[in-house]
């Protein structure tokens, strides 16, 4: 149930709540202010893991925890009035990830997540497999360390998607691979500018829709996934570079309309 994720202060903007109905049906829509400016328009961000990511599968009688120590992530916010999705996470490419883990002849598999350990320290990759979508919930404050609710979800608020694979066997080899599908909750620390991934108990917001490989019958269809971690957001700046954010976007909250 997509609950909270994602506070409207992605990457150094200014959020005004317009509070409208259920988050789980709907989000709200927001004045979104960045760089000190809430004109309407597009700006690129990039972001850095703080910590590390964790992520894991509980497939009804084991707990399988996986992990990612280096994960970068690149996209767009918004800045407007009446703004839904606040920012959007793209898929890392070729064109729009200066150092990006690929094989040569696999150019499909770029993927800005690194150093991944799966179970038994199998090496595993990350692809993220759609879009995903920056949607906030929460109300603001008119103070700087607010943190805001919200969620991720995929294009269009659908679902998001990410395919885990055993790095050595490929996306569709004989090692374990599967995709996971869903939502997740969270928070933005407007003090931090770190967005925190809180996708937690299984609840089943993230479940496991496809499994191929020898996966040791740890993960398999049907699976709840949890998702944790934290991002700190900042511009486009050649100076932000992996757990190096030094250019943010200054981030202050106004009051709901």
């Amino acid at each position: 149930m997509r609950k909270s994720l994602i506070g409207a202060a992605v990457g150094g903007l200014v959020v005004t709540a317009g509070l409208g109905a259920s988050a789980f049906a709907h989000p709200n829509t927001y004045t979104v202010s960045v760089g000190g400016s809430s004109a309407a328009g597009t700006h690129l961000f990039y972001a850095s893991d703080v910590s590390g990511i964790a992520f894991s599968v509980n497939n009804g009688s084991t707990t399988t925890p996986m992990s990612c120590a280096n994960v970068n992530a690149e996209g767009n916010i918004y800045s407007g009035s009446g703004v839904d999705p606040i920012a959007r996470i793209t898929p890392v490419t070729l064109v729009n990830a200066p150092n990006i883990v690929t094989p040569v002849d696999k150019p499909a598999q770029a993927t800005e997540w690194k150093d991944c350990v799966g179970p038994f320290n199998l090496a595993m990759s990350v692809n993220q497999l759609n879009t995903w979508e920056v949607h906030a919930t929460g109300a603001v404050t008119s103070g700087s360390d607010t943190s805001v609710a919200g969620y991720i979800s995929g294009p269009n608020d659908g679902p998001l998607r990410a395919q885990v694979y055993a790095t050595s066997g490929g996306k569709s080899g004989t090692s374990c691979n599967f995709v996971v599908e869903g939502y997740a909750d969270g928070n933005f620390n407007e003090a931090t500018q770190s967005l925190n991934v809180t996708e937690t108990g299984f609840s089943g917001d993230l479940t496991i829709v496809s499994a191929a490989g020898n996966c040791l019958g740890l993960v398999t269809v049907g699976s709840k996934a949890n998702f944790t971690g934290s991002f700190e957001f900042g511009t486009d700046s050649a100076s932000n570079t992996k757990g190096n954010i030094t250019v943010n976007h200054p981030v202050n909250l106004i009051s709901s309309p």
